[in-house]
């Protein structure tokens, strides 16, 4: 059984993200009488039901952008950003700059997950910030096993483009899905 871990601002960033879903979804009066575990659970304006419950109320931008971290094309990744965009993970405390920089990040990271998979649970999108809920999967290269670990991707747009992307995961709940130890790091790290 996982025990949760606790991220430094992940819990203010998504009760936060929450209140502006439900300014957005219901109107700034509402957002005081619902909480965001109630919203969470509440289908979205728009949303429009699939087998299984799932909702189509990620906005198309969400929508392209994980499928182009499904099409391992590093390229069709980068195009969706800015020429000076910062793309960071939060879990690894990582940042890369740029077009280029989101190319070496879908390209080491394709490297190092064998099946690298995102599926998209939900998302909304407010003023110029898109968030994205999905479940990040894979395989570590060299791992016992697969993961899969809730993730949360918060991207911010200068007209149709990302300016910024911020990914939040739990890295000690990946490497205990893979049956790795919590001080693993990848070989030639």
């Amino acid at each position: 059984m996982r025990t949760p871990t606790v991220v430094p601002g992940l819990a203010a960033a998504l009760a936060a993200a929450g209140v502006i879903a439900v300014t957005v979804v219901a109107g700034p009066s509402a957002s005081s009488a619902v909480s965001p575990v109630e919203l969470a659970a509440a289908p979205q304006a728009g949303g429009h039901a699939h087998p299984g419950g799932k909702h189509d109320q990620v906005p198309a931008i969400g929508r392209r952008w994980a499928a182009a971290w499904m099409s391992g094309d590093p390229a069709k990744l980068a195009r969706l950003y800015t020429k000076d965009a910062v793309y960071t993970d939060q879990a690894l405390n990582l940042v890369f700059h740029g077009r280029a920089g989101v190319v070496e990040w879908a390209t080491g990271s394709h490297q190092l997950v064998r099946n690298l998979g995102f599926d998209v649970k939900r998302g909304f999108r407010g003023g110029d910030g898109v968030v994205i809920e999905g479940t990040f999967t894979g395989h570590l290269a060299g791992a016992p096993r697969p993961f899969a670990v809730p993730v949360v991707t918060v991207l911010r747009l200068r007209g149709d483009l990302v300016v910024s992307s911020n990914d939040y995961y739990n890295r000690g709940e990946i490497l205990s899905d893979s049956g790795l130890p919590a001080d693993w790091t990848p070989t030639g790290s």
